[in-house]
């Protein structure tokens, strides 16, 4: 089965890949500042949030949703434009959570810990720089630090936080700038680039996102590499970056590839998947392939393509689902083979967001060409969808 995946992938011409990379006009404090935490408590702050009931999100004035994460049958968090979310029934009804002068905007990420630990960015008032709003009670009490950055991905490992900023230096070019936190959050300082260390990270190529094992070893995904599979990798904690060449099919010298993050899973750092996407330079069908390792990323091995993939969920280092090639598809072997699931949508749908709480329960959200957000709820692992109406 193997070999006939890899030689299905090799046939397929793939396209280039479509990134969106974030641009930011921060201005950097000194890497020794000591920031300042405000925390701001709302009047019901004990266990949960101030909730205002929102319209529905898939009625005709309801809100565009870019996020959704579900994390038992009933409790899940969503965003909106301007607005962080929480639904308390499996997606039926959303409620608007209070976040004091916090702005969610379209380019708001969230990392999650759990429904009740999450942090966000979100551009102060003077819109120069940002400010981590982070919680541990679902939204009743939010912790406010000005922070450094504002647009990038925030990621956290134990209790060391890392940020990713790039901004475009020319046509294919972009500067990084990694900050990290050793203390959950309360100061940030700028790891790299260090005055006094050469450049490890090329400017050429889009950075796709950065993940940690642990707080030392950790990889930076690249885009738009010519004629090889490349991700860069830290042991220092993010200062200095090598590359790290993946296996790469016979027909690279015609292919660029693209590589994100290494999805590794809580308790198993042994165990992780690589999101590779090959197109070809001058247009066509992307085909994304996940190359696993069993040896916390010494090595890497190429599995099944997808054509087409996009957005995807695993649960573990075996078990995950992808939307491509206008279809879902299903693994339970770390992403060796695919199987097709039977879900019907309209012929303008695609999906958004996959979220699954085990092997059984799982949402997806899907938009179409008008822009119509649906979401959809699964009990069988994705054989059915059932739509989630208000």
């Amino acid at each position: 089965m193997k070999k006939l995946a890899v030689s299905i992938f090799f046939l397929c011409l793939v396209a280039a890949l479509a990134a969106c990379q974030a641009q930011s006009a921060s201005t950097a404090l000194p890497p020794t500042a000591s920031i300042a935490e405000t925390p701001i408590q709302f009047p019901t702050a004990e266990v949960t949030p101030t909730e205002t009931l929102l319209p529905p999100l898939n009625s005709r004035f309801g809100p565009p949703l870019h996020y959704m994460r579900m994390f038992n049958k009933s409790d899940g968090w969503g965003l909106v434009s301007n607005q962080l979310l929480l639904t308390h029934d499996a997606g039926t009804t959303w409620y608007s959570v209070p976040m004091g002068a916090g702005q969610v905007d379209d380019l708001t990420q969230a990392f999650f810990l759990d429904s009740k630990k999450f942090f966000l960015v979100v551009p102060a008032p003077d819109g120069e720089s940002g400010e981590l709003y982070s919680t541990t009670n679902g939204g009743g009490i939010w912790k406010i630090t000005p922070v450094p950055f504002i647009r990038g991905q925030l990621i956290f490992i134990e209790k060391t936080g890392y940020f990713l900023e790039t901004k475009s230096t020319g046509t294919s070019t972009f500067s990084t700038t990694i900050y990290s936190s050793p203390d959950g959050g309360a100061k940030w300082n700028t790891i790299y680039p260090d005055p006094g260390q050469s450049a490890t990270i090329p400017e050429t190529g889009i950075k796709t996102g950065l993940s940690f094992i642990n707080p030392l070893v950790g990889w930076l995904g690249m885009g738009g590499i010519q004629k090889e599979v490349t991700i860069f990798k830290t042991e220092d904690g993010g200062q200095t970056w090598t590359p790290q060449n993946l296996p790469a099919p016979q027909n690279i010298q015609e292919l660029e590839s693209s590589t994100q993050p290494p999805v590794f899973f809580a308790g198993d750092p042994s165990n992780g998947l690589i999101p590779v996407d090959f197109s070809a330079p001058g247009g066509g069908a992307k085909n994304r392939v996940f190359y696993s390792t069993h040896d916390g990323g010494t090595t890497w091995d190429p599995g099944a393509p997808i054509v087409d993939g996009n957005t995807f969920m695993f649960l573990d280092s075996k078990t995950g689902w992808i939307w491509g090639n206008r279809g879902m598809y299903f693994t339970n072997d770390g992403a060796k083979s695919w199987t097709s699931l039977p879900v019907a949508f309209g012929r303008s749908e695609y999906v958004t967001n996959i979220s699954f709480i085990d092997e059984k329960n799982g949402w997806i959200t899907t938009t179409d060409d008008k822009n119509s957000v649906r979401i959809y709820r699964s009990e069988d692992g994705g054989q059915t969808w059932i739509f989630v109406t208000p």
